[in-house]
């Protein structure tokens, strides 16, 4: 099989076509599908030169294949063909590559640890190509975008296994005498030092390289260098013509590597808009996903299909319908995002404002509900949750071959990943009432429309807060994971400080507890993990300080929350059962350190006091039930939060579009 990595050509001959609609298409309501309208269709063949390139229309007024040559090589802005390079013969500078048997074990991470998050590649192909790569010292030029890949794909495996004791490939690097840290270094500085050149040759390489490269960043380095990567690999997935499906590839494993990356691209798209707060990148006139073969990588072992539990989640045969549903899902976020971010203009929130917000919150919780009902039994974790099929599937496959009893470990993460993307999807379309400040200007219903989303966003948070994160540990993923944690952990602190000293407010606790215990034994090696334990245990102080304050300065209500909690609480938004709401764990002191200052201070505190009396005594003349909040409940929490988001990405900080900055006034 050949490399999977064709030169991008002049497109004379590419016959664009539409391409095919999202994959969530007409499982909307009709409300949902109108408000989406616009937005869901990949581009047609360009007409008449309006949406093409100048270049290409001169192409056509010049006719390239009647005249039987080509009219440039790259040299006009806007002509993506491949320009002429040096072919002459080059090495790595920056590191030496390592032996076969040390790049081979690095490859074999990446596919176990990676591509079952993020799948960029078609394996049986990327494997082939390695090996030739691999097995010299010095390439051809036309070999660079290649050998790039290569190592940006064993830079990822070597950072999974970095701190993971147990891999048996310690030993490989140490009868080498290879010092893994050192090696990973070389890796990333030889892929820095070579980036623009892979992009200037406008290869598929020049995508996958660059969202790898971004990611390793965006968890283990520098955020802001990860947001410019980032867009560079959305650039060249434009170039490519990625969003279109091109009938110019016939090779299917090409064909299938090129929707892959588009795909990606709009999920990677979406998460840097999500956790920076920023417009996305890509148009979303073009966003349409590419649905997913069932390719030979992705095909479970027949040992696994004869188990019960397997055959009974359905007539899955591969993983693809992870990705399917995970494409699925993020591209309903990045419309949910859209929509929410042209509602939030003004200033000065007016009392239309809010009902919009309110409205657009509770349609975008219906469309992440339809979603969730069609995912597939095989990667629905409330149904592994339930009637003890987790612990009793564990137990049937400890004995399987070791590639069965990876892709079954493998099912279980990717089913825990999609209730962790849909639980933080919930709360980023309900977090925005969150923010909004209650007056006495607000009307009934938009109070009630913020308690409705504070309930929906404390049990997705309750949900994440039970999902058994420790089996991502040394997974790629398990940073992803500790920001949805994060997330989760933050929103969780909201009930004790307005409804003191109920179960409600216990279970809270309790879940920012086993997230503070989880994120502490991810260990030292995960720095947004360390960061989350030690952030949310402060906040966690802050949270249970302001509880006693407010249970003292309204005593009189403690009873009446406790007695009216219990027909309150246990919200039922985006959970199709209770099945997963295991019993909360006990709560125990933290003993991560306490290093961040949040300048709350006593006075501070005080200085609450008088206002939120007020508060408490409007809810009261209107009547609302006592276990809700008051006005300045997130007021209160607004200095903590924005801090958070700061000192988690170290992003700009006067960014008001950054979604981070909660209205924080300290300097």
């Amino acid at each position: 099989m050949r490399d999977i990595s064709p030169h991008s050509t002049a497109h004379s001959s590419t016959k664009y076509r539409q391409g095919p609609a999202p994959i969530f298409r007409g499982t909307q309501s009709n409300s949902a599908s109108k408000k989406l309208k616009g937005h869901e269709r990949s581009p047609k063949e360009p007409q008449s030169g309006a949406n093409a390139s100048a270049i290409d229309f001169a192409r056509r007024v010049f006719n390239e294949e009647e005249a039987g040559r080509t009219l440039t090589g790259a040299s006009i802005p806007g002509d993506t063909g491949a320009p002429t390079i040096d072919n002459s013969l080059w090495h790595l500078t920056e590191v030496e590559l390592p032996p076969e048997a040390v790049m081979l074990a690095l490859i074999d991470v990446y596919f176990e640890r990676m591509q079952w998050f993020v799948m960029l590649f078609h394996e049986p192909s990327f494997r082939q190509t390695a090996r030739r790569i691999i097995s010299n010292n010095a390439w051809r030029r036309q070999d660079l975008s290649l050998t790039m890949s290569v190592l940006a794909v064993a830079m990822i495996g070597l950072q999974s296994v970095l701190p993971d004791q147990k891999w048996p490939g310690h030993e490989i690097l140490r009868a080498h005498s290879i010092d893994g840290t050192e090696l990973m270094h070389g890796f990333i500085n030889e892929i820095r030092r070579n980036l623009l050149d892979i992009s200037v040759d406008c290869r598929i390489e020049a995508v996958q390289v660059c969202f790898l490269v971004s990611s390793y960043y965006v968890y283990h380095n520098s955020p802001s260098i990860a947001w410019t990567i980032s867009g560079m690999a959305v650039r060249s997935a434009y170039a490519l013509d990625l969003y279109t499906k091109s009938s110019q590839y016939e090779n299917p494993v090409v064909d299938e590597v090129r929707s892959r990356c588009w795909n990606h691209a709009i999920v990677a798209d979406t998460f840097t808009s999500i956790i920076y707060g920023r417009p996305s990148s890509i148009d979303t006139g073009l966003v349409a996903l590419h649905p997913i073969r069932d390719m030979d990588d992705l095909i479970l072992d027949p040992i696994l299909l004869k188990n019960e539990l397997i055959s009974a989640s359905g007539s899955q045969k591969t993983t693809a319908g992870f990705f399917t549903m995970k494409y699925e899902l993020y591209n309903i976020i990045r419309h949910i995002l859209s929509r929410l971010r042209r509602l939030q203009l003004r200033n000065e929130r007016m009392e239309e404002d809010l009902q919009a917000i309110a409205e657009a919150s509770r349609d975008s919780q219906e469309q992440l509900e339809l979603w969730r009902r069609r995912v597939p039994q095989l990667f629905d974790f409330e149904f592994w949750s339930s009637e003890n099929r987790l612990e009793l599937f564990q137990q049937q496959i400890e004995t399987l071959p070791e590639r069965a009893k990876q892709q079954a470990e493998t099912i279980i993460l990717q089913a825990a990943c999609l209730q962790l993307t849909y639980d933080g999807a919930l709360i980023q379309a309900r977090r925005p009432l969150l923010e909004q400040k209650i007056t006495n200007a607000c009307s009934r219903s938009v109070v009630d429309a913020i308690h409705e989303s504070l309930s929906v966003a404390t049990a997705a948070a309750l949900r994440i807060s039970r999902i058994p994160v420790l089996r991502f540990k040394h997974h790629f993923a398990e940073s992803f994971v500790s920001l949805q944690q994060f997330t989760a952990g933050v929103i969780l602190c909201i009930s004790p400080t307005s409804q003191p000293f109920t179960s409600a407010a216990h279970e809270a606790k309790a879940g920012i507890m086993r997230i503070i215990h989880a994120s502490t034994a991810f260990g030292s090696h995960n720095r947004i993990a360390k960061q989350t334990a030690q952030l949310l245990t402060e906040l966690l102080k802050v949270t249970v300080e302001r509880e006693m304050s407010g249970a003292l300065r309204g005593e009189n209500n403690i009873i009446s929350n406790i007695e009216s909690d219990a027909s309150q609480r246990h919200g039922q938004y985006g959970s199709r059962s209770s099945s997963t709401q295991a019993p909360s764990d006990e709560v125990v002191t933290p003993t991560a350190p306490l290093q961040p200052n949040f300048r709350q201070s006593q006075a501070s505190l005080v200085q609450q006091n008088g206002q939120e009396r007020a508060d408490h005594t409007m809810a009261q003349a209107r009547g609302e039930p006592s276990g809700y909040p008051s006005a300045s409940i997130f007021e209160q929490l607004d200095d903590t939060f924005g801090a958070f988001g700061e000192l988690m990405f170290n992003l700009i900080p006067d960014d008001q579009s950054s979604a981070w900055n909660w209205g924080r006034t300290f300097p």
